[in-house]
Order: structure tokens, then C-alpha cells, then sequence
């Protein structure tokens, strides 16, 4: 062959190439134009002939957008890529993505993001089988058990946030200096995000915090992932990952990725010692912190009773854990902060049935009160509505004898999915879809504002911010509760505005096309919505608003007969040090903001009641020394207690409840 070859004039070789190449071209774009089995479907002529259309917007992260626009142009269902259909309807939605769907994540897509083939997580994998075992053993970390423990760690959190924010009232001003919320609120997520899955707040939102870049670190991973997994060549990565390009990677990585690597390696690291060392001490189940993690490391398969993840598996959990569990959260409360200040009416309707449903600041917690908050729940959903956390479409492979989508079949290997911002902003579901509107999810039987039974209707089978079927949100139930709680104590504690002279987050007519509207808080798509602002401002709207009111607080009591001053439960509360009095076993905490030892200063005070006690820092002049709802049981059981008799003398808070 070589023989005959080297008689060939290289003009003519190079010519049979040329040829050859456009037949190729050519016969490839009538097959998808003409003869491809989605052939029939509308869509930009471009994109019908091939994916750089819609790999070139996944670059600009306005995949979300342009999607919307075509829908606008095509209606719900059309073809946006030579093999990828989007039905964006409520039906079609529950229908591809329910149990009868018969379709799998697109191993082109997915497979991309794990570091390496063993890493693979819930979020991730792509075998059908596989997920369902993973899911199995995830749900354990999401069981009423853990939701209800996890409650006060949200709780402190978010008061120690809100302390920070008063804290920004300076020199008599009512207000605040302008505030980043993209900024503030992802400090607040992933403090309570280390809390519930790694036992441990990394402390972004303190002032003083070193790792405020983790935020940006994740994003920068979000960013460089989501164009691979979506490129021309995608495939070709997902082949090459155990062939050689895995290793390669690792002296590749941009340091931004390393970095990030890093946080989630060392924490999973320092994590899995702690829980190996309270194993080897032999130590009972009581010691261990209950965090996702502690109930994820010895997990079994309920179904099989095989380990639920190796060490591999659990990094991949932990670092989707990370990012489903605080970057979709941050989405929604930056939103939602962007939606008080910018609709002033709506934010007083909102306080006002807040403040009416709950006297005090600590009454406010999980429950029947907080869930029949009607229109805080309908603000969370709307805003759900108007920012999905994962914007544009969730690709899926038809499996083998095919799918029926909205009366219409789709072959096995081809991919269908709906946008998610395509059928939150459609106007057949949804009147007035660029209206931030929360009485649309509201019957007009319980609010004279709200909507018809049947638009409620609609709306609700319109609602995909948690994603349907087997790979739904494990997390949605924890998300509603934190969203509840950080909402509630939010609009209780503040007023909010938007600063005049800076309406970042919000649309602007220099933006691009589908960025323009003042009134939409603006994403851009990363697989996960990027966000940038909104700049608020802010004023208390109680003075009382550290009266916690006994009784209503529920955190668990820490023992510790030693006596130190304990850093660990009310720091992150926003009440500063907390006092563990030997022999006790509750706690006593410092309190600022509320003049009840008004004849002596607290550290004279503490002086006398404990004098061995070690005072960690410096305390204000009178800062107030309250506790708990337990400090009433365990008192009524030792009168005898020196603590009582110190103290009594200095309480004038009946309002507080009869403690004595």
C-alpha cells in the first residue's frame, strides 16, 4: 500500500483529503438536518448542525437565556444541540425526570467532573444502579434524626451573622454601609455548611477570617468544569480520564482548582481522624459529633448491608456535600435579599406577619408556627421560582426502548431534558413571569391578592427548583428549614434597602440580552447560577432584638466540668464567650445588648461567683449573663448552687419569665 502511495503526487493526496473532508461535512449535516431522529424538531439552523452554538454560551454562562430565547422564538420543545431536545412543560419535566422516564445522566457530561474515576459521587455517576445505592446510604445523613439536630447549629449561625451585620451600625447612623450579599451570605452557608456536615464552622463570616477566598475557589471550579463537560470533546475527555489524563491533570490543575482540592481534601482528612480516633478509644457513640459525616463514615447499605462509601467515595460526597449544601442555598438567600429591598411593599407584608407570628426573636425556630408562616413560604418559593440554582437544563440519555415525552418518542442515545429557567419563566405557566410575585403561590380564598385555585395549580406543577423523581434534592427539606429560619430572623432583626447608587445584581439595559431587567436578580450559568450583589443596607427594626425569651431556644447543653470559658455553641450564636459552670453541666451564656447586671460589671461579678474561672477575653462593662431554657430545670434541682445566690440579686427581667 506505502508502494503504491509514493507514486501519488502529494497535490492529489492533499486534494482525495479535501474531498473526502467536505463529503464528511456535508454528508453529516443532511443526515442531522434531514434524516437524524430528532430531525423534526424546530431550532437555530446552527445548532441543529452542531454543538459549538450552544458550547459557545456555555462559555459566556448564558446558556440559561439564550435557551429562553429560543423558547420564546419555538415554543417549549425544541432542539438546541444536533442530539438534545429540551420539553420545557410541566408535564414533560415530571415525565423525563419521574420514575417512568427511562433515561440516565449523560455520561459525557457527568463523568467529566469527578478528579478521577474512582471519586464519583450521588451527584455524578451516571450508572442507574449505582446511584440508587449511594442514594440509599446518602439519605441516612438526611434523616429526621439529623434535621432535628441540626437545628441549632443553624440557629447560632445565623445569630452570630446577625451580630456582625448590627455590628455595621456605626457612630449613631440608622444604617448600615452598603453590604455585598452574594458576598455576606455565602460566608453564612458555608459556616453552617461546616457545622452540619464536618462538626466544625469555618468561621468565613468572622472579620477576621483567612479563608474568605473559598467561595471564589468553588466558583473557579464550577467554571472551569461546567465548559469541559459540555465541549465538543467532552466525550473524548471522559475516555481519556483513566487513560493517563487523570494523572496528567495533577500537574495541570490551575491553582485556583488545587486550592480548592485542598480545602475539601483537608477537611474530609481532619474529619475522618477525629472520627477514627473516637473509634480506637473505644469511646461510645455519645462522644462523636453528629454531623453528616460522623453518620456517612460507617454507613451501611440498608438494602444490602454492605459498606455504604470507601474513603474515595466519601471525598466525593463531601465535595458535592459542599457545593449542593451551601452554593445553592447562598443562590437563593443573596435572591431573596435582592427581592426585600428592592420591593419595599413586600417586604413590610412579609414583617408584618413575622413579627405578628412570633413576639420574640427566639421564639422564632423549626415548627408548625414557622411553616404556617403563609407568606414567607410563598417569598422562598417565588424567589426559587425566579433563581433556580442550577439554571439550564439537566441532560438525559434515553435508554434502551426509547422515552414518550409529551406524545412524543425519543430513540434510545438521544438526550432529552427541560431548562429549568426555560419553565420557571414560562409564560404559559406562569402570567407575568418577570414580576416578582409571591401571591401567585397563594389562593385568593386565604389572600385577597393571591391567585385563583387553578393558577396555584399550574404554578406548583410548574416548580422544578429541587429537581423530581430519584435524583431530587436529597438536601430539600434541610434547605427549606435554613431558608425558614435565616428569612424569618432576617426580616424579624432588619429593615432592608438597596443602595441608590449601586443596583448591582439586578438587570441593567448595558448588560446582554435576557441580563436587562431591573426587576430580575441576574444568574449566570455554571452548572451552578453565578451572582454577583445585590447592595443592601440595613436597619434594625427591633431594639429587642437579643431578648431571646426563655424558653424558646432549644441548643443542646454541652457538659464540661473543667470550668474554661467554651468557644464552641454560643460564639457562633452572636452572643459571644459562653461560660460552662463546673458541676453544673448547662450552659451560661454572656450576653451583649441587654442591661440586666446594671449594679456591678460582669467580670467583678464573675469574679466573685467563680474565681478560678479563666476569662478568655475582654468583656464590655456590663455585658449580661443569661442562659438557656434548661438553666430553669437544672436550678429547681440545686438551689443550693452558688450561682443563685450571686445572681439573684442583679435580675430585674420578669420579662424574661419567672426564673426564680
Amino acid at each position: 500500500m506505502a508502494s503504491q502511495l509514493a507514486g501519488v503526487p502529494a497535490a492529489t493526496l492533499f486534494s482525495t483529503v479535501c474531498v473526502l473532508g467536505v463529503v464528511s461535512v456535508l454528508s453529516t449535516a443532511i443526515y442531522r438536518l434531514y434524516f437524524h431522529p430528532l430531525a423534526e424538531y424546530p431550532g437555530p439552523f446552527w445548532a441543529r448542525l452542531s454543538v459549538w452554538p450552544s458550547y459557545l454560551h456555555t462559555i459566556k454562562q448564558d446558556r440559561h437565556t439564550w435557551l429562553l430565547q429560543l423558547q420564546d422564538q419555538y415554543g417549549p420543545t425544541f432542539r438546541y444541540r444536533p442530539d438534545s431536545v429540551v420539553i420545557n412543560t410541566p408535564t414533560g419535566y415530571r415525565t423525563i425526570f419521574g420514575p417512568k422516564g427511562n433515561v440516565k445522566k449523560t455520561e459525557s457530561y457527568y463523568r467529566v467532573w469527578p478528579h478521577n474515576v474512582n471519586w464519583t459521587n450521588t451527584w455524578n455517576v451516571t450508572n442507574v444502579e449505582a446511584h440508587a445505592r449511594k442514594r440509599r446510604v446518602l439519605n441516612q445523613a438526611f434523616s429526621d434524626r439529623t434535621l432535628r439536630g441540626a437545628e441549632p447549629h443553624i440557629h447560632s449561625t445565623v445569630d452570630r451573622w446577625l451580630t456582625l451585620m448590627k455590628e455595621q451600625i456605626h457612630n449613631g447612623q440608622e444604617w448600615t454601609k452598603s453590604l455585598n450579599m452574594a458576598n455576606e451570605v455565602n460566608y453564612l452557608v458555608l459556616d453552617i455548611l461546616g457545622d452540619l456536615c464536618f462538626g466544625k464552622s469555618f468561621d468565613m463570616k468572622e472579620p477576621d477570617s483567612d479563608i474568605k477566598h473559598v467561595p471564589h475557589l468553588m466558583g473557579s471550579f464550577l467554571q472551569l468544569m461546567n465548559p469541559i463537560a459540555f465541549s465538543p470533546f467532552a466525550s473524548w475527555w471522559v475516555w481519556a480520564k483513566p487513560r493517563g489524563l487523570d494523572w496528567l491533570l495533577t500537574f495541570a490543575v490551575p491553582e485556583d482548582l488545587k486550592k480548592w482540592q485542598g480545602f475539601v481534601g483537608k477537611n474530609l482528612d481532619d474529619r475522618a481522624k477525629k472520627e477514627m480516633a473516637l473509634k480506637e478509644s473505644g469511646k461510645g457513640e455519645g462522644e462523636a459529633p453528629k454531623d453528616f459525616f460522623h453518620y456517612l463514615f460507617d454507613a451501611k447499605d440498608p438494602e444490602t448491608g454492605e459498606t455504604g462509601y470507601d474513603l474515595q467515595e466519601l471525598y466525593g460526597e463531601c465535595e458535592v456535600l459542599t457545593i449542593a449544601g451551601s452554593d445553592t442555598t447562598a443562590i437563593i438567600t443573596a435572591a431573596i435579599t435582592f427581592y426585600l429591598a428592592t420591593n419595599p411593599r413586600l417586604q413590610e407584608k412579609l414583617a408584618r406577619e413575622v413579627t405578628s407570628t412570633f413576639a420574640h426573636y427566639g421564639d422564632i425556630v423549626a415548627g408548625p408556627k414557622l411553616n404556617g408562616c403563609q407568606y414567607l413560604n410563598a417569598f422562598i418559593r417565588e424567589t426559587l421560582r425566579m433563581t433556580p440554582p442550577v439554571p439550564a437544563d439537566l441532560a438525559r440519555e434515553v435508554l434502551p426502548g426509547g422515552t414518550t415525552v409529551e406524545g412524543h418518542f425519543f430513540p434510545q442515545d438521544t438526550k432529552v431534558s427541560t431548562c429549568l429557567y426555560c419553565l420557571s419563566y414560562s409564560k404559559d405557566v406562569y402570567t407575568e413571569p418577570f414580576k416578582f410575585r409571591p401571591e401567585r403561590w397563594i389562593a385568593n380564598t386565604d389572600d385577597p391578592e393571591g391567585d385563583p385555585v387553578e393558577s396555584v395549580e399550574l404554578a406548583e406543577s410548574g416548580f422544578c427548583a429541587f429537581s423530581y423523581g430519584s435524583r431530587s434534592c436529597v438536601g430539600m427539606t434541610m434547605a427549606w428549614i435554613e431558608l425558614r429560619i435565616v428569612l424569618a430572623k432576617l426580616i424579624w432583626m432588619f429593615e432592608l434597602k438597596q443602595d441608590p447608587k449601586n443596583k448591582l445584581g439586578g438587570g441593567s439595559p448595558e448588560l446582554k440580552p435576557g441580563h436587562r431587567d431591573p426587576g430580575v436578580y441576574q444568574i449566570y450559568d455554571a452548572f451552578a447560577a453565578m451572582r454577583d450583589g445585590p447592595m443592601v443596607r440595613f436597619k434594625e427594626r427591633h431594639d429587642d432584638g437579643y431578648d431571646l425569651g426563655w424558653g424558646s431556644n432549644v441548643y443542646e447543653v454541652i457538659e464540661d466540668t473543667n470550668g474554661p470559658f467554651s468557644t464552641s455553641l454560643m460564639r457562633k450564636a452572636g452572643l459571644l464567650r459562653v461560660r460552662v459552670w463546673s458541676g453544673l453541666g448547662f450552659q451560661v451564656f454572656n450576653a451583649t445588648n441587654d442591661p440586666i447586671t446594671t449594679k456591678e460589671p460582669t467580670e467583678e461579678f464573675l469574679n466573685k461567683a467563680e474565681p478560678g474561672a479563666k476569662i478568655t477575653r475582654k468583656m464590655g462593662e456590663y455585658e449580661a449573663l443569661f442562659s438557656n431554657r434548661k438553666i430553669r430545670e437544672v436550678l429547681g434541682s440545686k438551689e443550693e448552687h452558688n450561682w443563685r445566690q450571686y445572681y439573684k440579686p442583679y435580675c430585674s427581667f420578669m420579662r424574661y419569665g419567672n426564673l426564680f
